[in-house]
């Protein structure tokens, strides 16, 4: 009969993660390993993390610690921790290892990540993770593995510190919509800066309300020394 023993989920958490998670038992292991130890996470980050260990071995399927693995982990420094879990990765990992990871593509990498039963964006996770241990245990990788796939982006003009206000709401939507920071001068002294980086055009109308009496206050204000100075001076002159 073959055996029906599920195929362990990889990790598909951030590395820095996984180490909080272990970090957070290095005072005791409990008796058995559940979500509650980690309340800060959100639910599915939590989620990850139990993954994690259990497609380690740090726990078993009832949850139970694998001890003294896991304490040893939780405790060790981060040389003994490079060093327990480069033996993890080699054989949790065995069969990607195995195919010479000096020589592997981000194609092969994921097919073989595949074969957990993983796709999309946590196929796109799980590869992320495998190659920030690899390279924290120092396995060798591919150079192929280290150079970004995605697109480069364009590069933006540097902003200058000269602000200009905004006229209307109209030009307050245009550039809300991209980013916009504009700084006020206070009477007093000093100065308030407010930057909008929120897409104006798909905000709640609550908080477009919000954002755009806020625009209007500002300029409000901007504008109230120009228009009283004529006024003032007329009087210094009568």
């Amino acid at each position: 009969m073959a055996n029906d023993k599920p195929i362990p989920v990889p990790p598909y958490l951030p590395l820095k993660t996984f180490f909080g998670a272990l970090d957070a038992l290095r005072e005791v292991v409990p008796s058995r390993i559940d979500r509650a130890i980690w309340r800060s996470q959100s639910g599915a980050t939590q989620t990850q993390i139990m993954v994690t260990f259990r497609f380690f071995g740090l726990i078993d399927d009832s949850d139970a610690p694998a001890l003294p693995l896991l304490e040893k982990l939780a405790k060790a420094d981060e040389a003994e921790r490079k060093k327990l879990l480069r033996t993890l990765v080699e054989k949790k990992y065995s069969a990607i290892v195995a195919l010479d990871l000096t020589k592997m593509t981000p194609s092969l990498l994921s097919e073989q990540l595949g074969k957990f039963g993983v796709s999309g964006d946590t196929l796109r996770k799980a590869s992320t993770f495998f190659l920030q241990i690899a390279k924290f245990v120092d396995l060798p990788i591919s150079p192929y593995l280290t150079v970004r796939t995605s697109s480069p982006r364009a590069r933006k003009a540097p902003r200058t510190q000269t602000q200009s206000s905004l006229s209307g709401k109209s030009a307050a939507q245009s550039s809300a919509a991209d980013g916009s920071t504009t700084a006020v001068n206070l009477k007093g002294g000093g100065s308030v800066t407010m930057t909008v980086t929120a897409d104006v055009w798909k905000m709640p109308s609550e908080d477009r309300k919000f954002v755009l009496e806020l625009v209007d206050k500002i300029q409000g204000y901007q504008q109230a020394p120009a228009d009283k100075k004529p006024k003032e001076k007329a009087a210094g002159q009568s």
